[in-house]
């Protein structure tokens, strides 16, 4: 009955870190298949998320009283999603300025130079934020704290979390947003298209430049937001960007480059195995990720799906 109760808590525990690892990933996917461009500065984007969301989650939840009852408490809960939003949103003008200014004149050039910006813009974003917040690690565990454990199995007695339950049921919505925006609107299949043949795409009259915006402006929101909603159970701290960063490209390459569903699948997988195997193993938290890739590229070199315009 213990080991039961093991393996739901650290499958729940992989489910959180899965999406989380989704919502990060998604935004790197979305930016790498449309725009063809590796972001190295996609972890500080999720990092400057989280200090915003700081400012944002405590500042709106200062407004609301603690909860008392279970209708309080998901009026509390979705008080913190509402910070976790408008901090994603605050970055989408930022996000816009810098893909104007600074990435669409560089489109059509050698990778590398793409490669030297994003690295530029990672030193920028870090020191931008050592300006704005400090160097102190930003914490918000009142939040946190405030929202109970509750029952999950009466039965088998285990408890988890509300919050990190609240980051798997978010998670889980913004999978069914995206792939319905993507697949049932007449916004997402203009981006799928210009994914699959950007030329045709302008021979027909769809506006590129402002599709690219659009586009990079959604990978920063994902960044953004998934700093925010996952910042109440840990802290913002300046490295916390890296882990972000790599373990994202483990997703994408595990479930294919700029393959949306692949990122979803990767994230959900290496989330889960990972959290298995560091309940069986501690030591194997860090290697565990790079395993997973390792054996899932062994089998099928080009990931889990295809490219991003024929199976998003």
């Amino acid at each position: 009955m213990i080991a039961f109760e093991n393996f739901i808590t650290h499958t729940l525990h992989g489910l959180q870190f899965g999406f989380v690892l989704f919502l990060i990933a998604s935004g790197l996917t979305i930016i790498l298949g449309i725009l063809e461009v590796l972001n190295l500065a996609h972890g500080e984007l999720y990092a400057l998320g989280a200090y915003a969301g700081f400012a944002a989650i405590g500042y709106l939840t200062g407004l609301v009283a603690p909860p008392t009852g279970p209708v309080s408490q998901v009026v509390y809960l979705l008080v913190v999603v509402a910070g976790s939003t408008l901090a994603a949103f605050a970055m989408v003008p930022f996000a816009v300025a810098i893909e104007t200014a600074l990435f669409r004149p560089i489109y059509e050039r050698d990778e590398v130079y793409q490669l030297v910006l994003t690295f530029a813009l990672l030193l920028v974003f870090s020191d931008l934020i050592q300006l704005i917040w400090g160097t102190q690690s930003k914490y918000l565990q009142g939040v946190y704290s405030t929202v109970n454990g509750i029952v999950v199995m009466e039965r088998v007695g285990i408890t988890y979390p509300t919050y990190n339950l609240l980051i798997i049921a978010v998670g889980a919505v913004v999978v069914v947003g995206l792939f319905a925006f993507f697949d049932r609107t007449k916004t997402g299949r203009i981006i799928r298209a210009t994914a699959i043949d950007r030329e045709m795409a302008t021979a027909i009259g769809v506006d590129t430049d402002r599709m690219f915006t659009l586009v990079f402006a959604l990978g920063v929101f994902f960044a953004g937001f998934a700093g925010a909603i996952a910042l109440p159970p840990s802290n913002a701290n300046l490295a916390m960007g890296s882990e972000p960063l790599v373990l994202s490209f483990v997703v994408i390459v595990i479930g294919g480059l700029g393959s949306l569903r692949g990122a979803f699948v990767g994230a959900i997988v290496v989330g889960v195995l990972s959290r298995w195997a560091t309940w069986q193993y501690p030591p194997a938290e860090l290697a565990a990720p790079f395993a997973i890739m390792a054996i899932i590229l062994l089998v099928k070199p080009e990931g889990l799906f295809g490219t991003w315009g024929e199976t998003a």
